[in-house]
Protein backbone atom coordinates (compact mmCIF):
# COMPACT_ATOMS: atom_id res chain seq x y z
CA UNK A 1 0.00 0.00 0.00
CA UNK A 2 1.88 3.07 -1.26
CA UNK A 3 1.93 6.43 0.47
CA UNK A 4 0.80 9.54 -1.37
CA UNK A 5 3.61 10.88 -3.61
CA UNK A 6 3.91 14.06 -1.55
CA UNK A 7 4.41 12.04 1.63
CA UNK A 8 6.89 9.83 -0.20
CA UNK A 9 8.87 12.95 -1.13
CA UNK A 10 8.99 13.98 2.54
CA UNK A 11 10.18 10.51 3.57
CA UNK A 12 12.72 10.51 0.73
CA UNK A 13 14.20 13.92 1.61
CA UNK A 14 14.65 12.87 5.23
CA UNK A 15 16.10 9.49 4.27
CA UNK A 16 18.70 11.21 2.08
CA UNK A 17 19.64 13.36 5.08
CA UNK A 18 20.32 10.32 7.26
CA UNK A 19 16.92 9.41 8.70
CA UNK A 20 15.86 5.88 7.60
CA UNK A 21 12.22 5.60 6.52
CA UNK A 22 11.54 2.87 9.08
CA UNK A 23 12.83 5.20 11.77
CA UNK A 24 10.63 8.05 10.51
CA UNK A 25 7.58 5.82 10.70
CA UNK A 26 8.41 4.93 14.31
CA UNK A 27 8.17 8.61 15.25
CA UNK A 28 4.62 8.98 14.00
CA UNK A 29 1.60 8.62 16.32
CA UNK A 30 -0.48 5.44 16.28
CA UNK A 31 -3.28 7.11 14.34
CA UNK A 32 -0.98 7.42 11.30
CA UNK A 33 -1.91 4.12 9.65
CA UNK A 34 -0.98 2.99 6.11
CA UNK A 35 -4.42 4.17 4.97
CA UNK A 36 -3.82 7.62 6.40
CA UNK A 37 -0.49 7.91 4.56
CA UNK A 38 -2.32 7.62 1.24
CA UNK A 39 -4.13 10.89 1.90
CA UNK A 40 -2.43 14.05 0.63
CA UNK A 41 -4.46 16.10 3.11
CA UNK A 42 -2.40 14.78 6.04
CA UNK A 43 0.99 15.46 4.42
CA UNK A 44 1.32 18.83 6.14
CA UNK A 45 0.59 17.30 9.53
CA UNK A 46 3.04 14.45 8.86
CA UNK A 47 5.73 16.99 7.95
CA UNK A 48 4.97 18.98 11.11
CA UNK A 49 5.25 15.93 13.38
CA UNK A 50 8.51 14.73 11.84
CA UNK A 51 10.04 18.21 11.88
CA UNK A 52 9.18 18.64 15.55
CA UNK A 53 10.59 15.23 16.48
CA UNK A 54 13.81 15.82 14.51
CA UNK A 55 14.40 19.49 15.41
CA UNK A 56 13.93 20.59 11.80
CA UNK A 57 12.30 23.60 10.19
CA UNK A 58 8.80 22.58 9.20
CA UNK A 59 8.44 24.96 6.25
CA UNK A 60 11.34 23.32 4.39
CA UNK A 61 9.40 20.02 4.32
CA UNK A 62 6.25 21.67 2.96
CA UNK A 63 7.67 22.59 -0.43
CA UNK A 64 7.20 20.69 -3.67
CA UNK A 65 10.80 19.53 -3.33
CA UNK A 66 11.22 19.02 0.43
CA UNK A 67 14.58 19.86 1.99
CA UNK A 68 16.06 19.38 5.45
CA UNK A 69 16.98 22.44 7.49
CA UNK A 70 17.81 22.53 11.20
CA UNK A 71 15.43 24.56 13.34
CA UNK A 72 18.15 25.43 15.85
CA UNK A 73 21.77 24.98 14.87
CA UNK A 74 24.12 23.36 17.38
CA UNK A 75 27.86 23.00 16.87
CA UNK A 76 28.62 19.31 17.39
CA UNK A 77 31.84 17.86 18.79
CA UNK A 78 32.27 14.14 18.19
CA UNK A 79 34.52 12.51 20.77
CA UNK A 80 35.80 8.93 20.97
CA UNK A 81 34.30 8.19 17.59
CA UNK A 82 35.64 7.33 14.18
CA UNK A 83 34.99 10.39 12.03
CA UNK A 84 33.61 8.28 9.19
CA UNK A 85 31.02 6.87 11.58
CA UNK A 86 29.89 10.24 12.95
CA UNK A 87 27.39 10.76 10.14
CA UNK A 88 25.59 7.62 11.32
CA UNK A 89 24.54 9.52 14.45
CA UNK A 90 22.43 12.06 12.56
CA UNK A 91 19.10 10.58 13.58
CA UNK A 92 20.04 9.85 17.19
CA UNK A 93 21.50 13.34 17.60
CA UNK A 94 18.34 14.97 16.24
CA UNK A 95 16.18 12.97 18.64
CA UNK A 96 18.54 13.82 21.50
CA UNK A 97 18.29 17.54 20.75
CA UNK A 98 14.49 17.53 20.61
CA UNK A 99 14.29 15.53 23.86
CA UNK A 100 16.90 17.74 25.57
CA UNK A 101 15.01 20.93 24.73
CA UNK A 102 11.74 19.36 25.89
CA UNK A 103 13.21 18.20 29.19
CA UNK A 104 15.08 21.48 29.76
CA UNK A 105 11.78 23.34 29.39
CA UNK A 106 10.03 21.02 31.86
CA UNK A 107 12.80 21.14 34.47
CA UNK A 108 11.62 23.38 37.34
CA UNK A 109 15.00 23.44 39.09
CA UNK A 110 17.23 26.47 38.53
CA UNK A 111 20.47 25.64 36.76
CA UNK A 112 23.56 25.88 38.96
CA UNK A 113 26.92 24.84 37.44
CA UNK A 114 28.77 21.83 38.82
CA UNK A 115 31.87 22.45 40.94
CA UNK A 116 35.01 22.54 38.80
CA UNK A 117 36.79 20.41 41.39
CA UNK A 118 36.12 16.64 41.40
CA UNK A 119 37.01 16.58 45.12
CA UNK A 120 34.33 19.17 45.88
CA UNK A 121 31.87 17.33 43.65
CA UNK A 122 32.58 14.05 45.45
CA UNK A 123 31.86 15.63 48.85
CA UNK A 124 28.55 16.94 47.54
CA UNK A 125 27.50 13.59 46.06
CA UNK A 126 28.36 11.74 49.27
CA UNK A 127 26.15 14.15 51.19
CA UNK A 128 23.19 12.35 49.61
CA UNK A 129 22.14 8.95 50.93
CA UNK A 130 24.65 6.28 49.97
CA UNK A 131 27.77 4.46 51.12
CA UNK A 132 29.75 5.54 48.05
CA UNK A 133 29.36 7.54 44.84
CA UNK A 134 26.68 5.51 43.09
CA UNK A 135 24.52 5.91 40.02
CA UNK A 136 21.54 6.93 42.13
CA UNK A 137 23.17 9.66 44.24
CA UNK A 138 25.09 11.00 41.24
CA UNK A 139 21.78 11.31 39.39
CA UNK A 140 20.26 13.14 42.36
CA UNK A 141 23.22 15.52 42.43
CA UNK A 142 22.94 16.31 38.73
CA UNK A 143 19.24 17.03 39.01
CA UNK A 144 19.86 19.16 42.13
CA UNK A 145 22.02 21.36 39.89
CA UNK A 146 19.16 21.66 37.42
CA UNK A 147 21.01 19.50 34.89
CA UNK A 148 18.63 16.77 33.67
CA UNK A 149 19.82 13.26 32.88
CA UNK A 150 17.83 11.32 30.28
CA UNK A 151 18.12 7.78 28.97
CA UNK A 152 17.51 7.25 25.24
CA UNK A 153 16.14 3.76 24.63
CA UNK A 154 16.54 1.78 21.42
CA UNK A 155 15.47 3.96 18.50
CA UNK A 156 15.22 1.17 15.94
CA UNK A 157 17.52 -1.31 14.17
CA UNK A 158 18.61 1.26 11.59
CA UNK A 159 19.77 3.84 14.14
CA UNK A 160 23.24 4.08 15.62
CA UNK A 161 23.44 5.46 19.14
CA UNK A 162 26.09 7.04 21.31
CA UNK A 163 27.07 5.99 24.83
CA UNK A 164 26.71 9.49 26.22
CA UNK A 165 26.34 13.10 25.17
CA UNK A 166 25.66 16.61 26.43
CA UNK A 167 23.28 18.99 24.66
CA UNK A 168 23.71 22.53 25.98
CA UNK A 169 20.38 24.21 25.35
CA UNK A 170 19.79 27.93 25.81
CA UNK A 171 18.84 27.44 29.45
CA UNK A 172 21.01 24.55 30.67
CA UNK A 173 23.06 21.47 29.74
CA UNK A 174 21.18 18.19 29.44
CA UNK A 175 23.00 14.86 29.74
CA UNK A 176 21.76 11.99 27.58
CA UNK A 177 22.85 8.39 28.03
CA UNK A 178 22.06 5.49 25.74
CA UNK A 179 24.55 2.69 26.34
CA UNK A 180 22.70 -0.61 26.18
CA UNK A 181 23.79 -1.99 29.55
CA UNK A 182 21.61 -2.79 32.58
CA UNK A 183 24.54 -2.49 34.98
CA UNK A 184 24.54 0.55 37.26
CA UNK A 185 28.33 0.69 37.35
CA UNK A 186 28.73 0.97 33.56
CA UNK A 187 26.22 3.82 33.47
CA UNK A 188 27.84 5.38 36.55
CA UNK A 189 31.15 5.96 34.78
CA UNK A 190 29.44 7.33 31.67
CA UNK A 191 27.43 9.76 33.81
CA UNK A 192 30.54 10.83 35.73
CA UNK A 193 32.37 11.37 32.43
CA UNK A 194 29.57 13.53 30.98
CA UNK A 195 29.29 15.50 34.23
CA UNK A 196 33.04 16.12 33.94
CA UNK A 197 32.58 17.63 30.48
CA UNK A 198 29.98 20.02 31.93
CA UNK A 199 32.06 20.89 35.01
CA UNK A 200 35.20 21.53 32.97
CA UNK A 201 33.45 23.79 30.44
CA UNK A 202 33.95 21.48 27.47
CA UNK A 203 30.46 22.23 26.13
CA UNK A 204 28.96 25.70 25.85
CA UNK A 205 25.45 26.98 24.99
CA UNK A 206 24.37 25.87 21.51
CA UNK A 207 26.95 23.08 21.48
CA UNK A 208 26.64 19.30 21.55
CA UNK A 209 29.37 16.98 22.76
CA UNK A 210 28.97 13.35 21.66
CA UNK A 211 30.90 10.46 23.20
CA UNK A 212 30.08 7.78 20.68
CA UNK A 213 31.82 4.94 22.48
CA UNK A 214 32.98 4.76 26.07
CA UNK A 215 34.09 1.14 26.03
CA UNK A 216 37.12 -0.41 27.65
CA UNK A 217 39.05 2.84 27.20
CA UNK A 218 36.71 4.46 29.73
CA UNK A 219 39.04 3.39 32.49
CA UNK A 220 42.35 3.48 30.63
CA UNK A 221 42.94 7.18 29.95
CA UNK A 222 44.25 6.12 26.56
CA UNK A 223 42.32 8.61 24.41
CA UNK A 224 44.64 11.19 22.86
CA UNK A 225 42.00 13.95 22.99
CA UNK A 226 42.80 16.48 25.73
CA UNK A 227 39.16 16.96 26.72
CA UNK A 228 38.62 13.20 26.99
CA UNK A 229 41.74 12.80 29.13
CA UNK A 230 40.59 15.60 31.43
CA UNK A 231 37.04 14.20 31.67
CA UNK A 232 38.37 10.73 32.54
CA UNK A 233 40.67 12.14 35.23
CA UNK A 234 37.78 14.13 36.71
CA UNK A 235 35.47 11.10 36.62
CA UNK A 236 38.05 8.80 38.21
CA UNK A 237 38.75 11.24 41.04
CA UNK A 238 35.03 11.82 41.55
CA UNK A 239 34.36 8.08 41.83
CA UNK A 240 37.50 7.01 43.69
CA UNK A 241 38.78 10.04 45.57
CA UNK A 242 42.00 9.99 43.50
CA UNK A 243 42.64 10.74 39.81
CA UNK A 244 44.99 7.83 39.10
CA UNK A 245 42.83 5.06 40.56
CA UNK A 246 43.64 1.61 39.20
CA UNK A 247 42.98 -1.79 40.77
CA UNK A 248 44.71 -5.13 40.41
CA UNK A 249 44.67 -8.56 41.98
CA UNK A 250 48.45 -8.65 41.95
CA UNK A 251 49.61 -12.25 42.01
CA UNK A 252 46.28 -13.49 43.33
CA UNK A 253 44.02 -15.77 41.32
CA UNK A 254 40.31 -15.23 41.93
CA UNK A 255 37.06 -16.49 40.56
CA UNK A 256 34.08 -14.19 39.93
CA UNK A 257 32.57 -14.67 43.40
CA UNK A 258 35.87 -13.94 45.13
CA UNK A 259 36.47 -10.87 42.98
CA UNK A 260 32.97 -9.58 43.72
CA UNK A 261 33.45 -10.09 47.47
CA UNK A 262 36.85 -8.38 47.45
CA UNK A 263 35.54 -5.43 45.42
CA UNK A 264 32.56 -5.07 47.76
CA UNK A 265 34.77 -4.99 50.86
CA UNK A 266 37.23 -2.58 49.23
CA UNK A 267 34.42 -0.38 47.97
CA UNK A 268 32.72 0.00 51.36
CA UNK A 269 36.04 0.74 53.06
CA UNK A 270 36.94 3.51 50.59
CA UNK A 271 33.50 4.77 49.52
CA UNK A 272 33.93 3.48 45.96
CA UNK A 273 31.29 1.69 43.91
CA UNK A 274 32.28 -2.02 43.94
CA UNK A 275 31.17 -2.47 40.33
CA UNK A 276 33.42 0.38 39.26
CA UNK A 277 36.35 -1.37 40.96
CA UNK A 278 35.58 -4.56 39.01
CA UNK A 279 35.33 -2.73 35.66
CA UNK A 280 38.50 -0.79 36.37
CA UNK A 281 40.34 -4.00 37.22
CA UNK A 282 38.96 -5.82 34.17
CA UNK A 283 40.17 -3.05 31.91
CA UNK A 284 43.63 -3.10 33.44
CA UNK A 285 43.95 -6.90 33.31
CA UNK A 286 42.11 -7.43 30.03
CA UNK A 287 40.08 -10.23 31.65
CA UNK A 288 36.62 -8.94 30.75
CA UNK A 289 35.08 -12.40 31.13
CA UNK A 290 35.97 -12.48 34.82
CA UNK A 291 35.06 -8.83 35.28
CA UNK A 292 31.61 -9.11 33.73
CA UNK A 293 30.86 -12.30 35.71
CA UNK A 294 31.76 -10.49 38.94
CA UNK A 295 29.78 -7.41 37.88
CA UNK A 296 26.73 -9.59 37.28
CA UNK A 297 27.02 -11.00 40.81
CA UNK A 298 27.34 -7.52 42.30
CA UNK A 299 24.34 -6.28 40.34
CA UNK A 300 22.20 -9.16 41.61
CA UNK A 301 18.45 -8.58 41.33
CA UNK A 302 18.60 -4.80 41.14
CA UNK A 303 16.46 -3.10 38.53
CA UNK A 304 18.16 -2.15 35.24
CA UNK A 305 20.10 1.11 35.21
CA UNK A 306 17.71 2.48 32.59
CA UNK A 307 14.87 2.31 35.14
CA UNK A 308 16.91 4.17 37.76
CA UNK A 309 17.67 6.96 35.27
CA UNK A 310 14.03 7.15 34.16
CA UNK A 311 12.72 7.19 37.74
CA UNK A 312 14.98 10.12 38.58
CA UNK A 313 13.78 11.97 35.48
CA UNK A 314 10.07 11.58 36.23
CA UNK A 315 10.64 12.42 39.90
CA UNK A 316 12.16 15.81 39.01
CA UNK A 317 10.33 16.89 35.84
CA UNK A 318 7.26 19.11 35.98
CA UNK A 319 5.23 16.97 33.57
CA UNK A 320 2.42 19.53 33.66
CA UNK A 321 4.54 21.88 31.54
CA UNK A 322 4.36 19.49 28.57
CA UNK A 323 1.37 18.62 26.39
CA UNK A 324 0.18 15.03 26.50
CA UNK A 325 1.56 14.28 23.02
CA UNK A 326 5.04 15.36 24.14
CA UNK A 327 4.79 13.25 27.30
CA UNK A 328 3.78 10.20 25.29
CA UNK A 329 6.74 10.77 23.00
CA UNK A 330 9.10 11.13 25.98
CA UNK A 331 7.80 7.87 27.43
CA UNK A 332 8.44 6.13 24.12
CA UNK A 333 11.98 7.36 23.44
CA UNK A 334 13.13 6.81 27.04
CA UNK A 335 11.61 3.33 27.28
CA UNK A 336 9.71 4.35 30.40
CA UNK A 337 6.93 2.34 31.97
CA UNK A 338 3.94 4.61 32.20
CA UNK A 339 4.50 7.96 33.93
CA UNK A 340 1.40 9.48 32.29
CA UNK A 341 -1.80 9.65 34.34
Amino acid sequence: MAEHPRIQRIFGALESAGYPVRFQRSLLPEWVTPDVLQDEAVSTEIATILAKRLNLRTSSLFSQNPSVEELHHFDTKYKRSVSAKSKDLTAATSIAVSVAEMVAYACPIQHAPFPASPEEMRVEVLSFTGKYVSLRNLLLTSWAHGIPVVFLAELGPDISKMDGMVVHTESRPVILMSKNSPYWSWQLFILAHEIAHCALGHVQPDEILVDQELGSDSYALSDADDDEQAADRFALELLNGRPDATYTLGTQVANAAELADTAYTEGLANKVDPGHIVLNLANRSGDWGLGMAALKLLHGNREPAQSVINDAMWMHLDAGRLPRESLEYLVRVTGSNGAIS
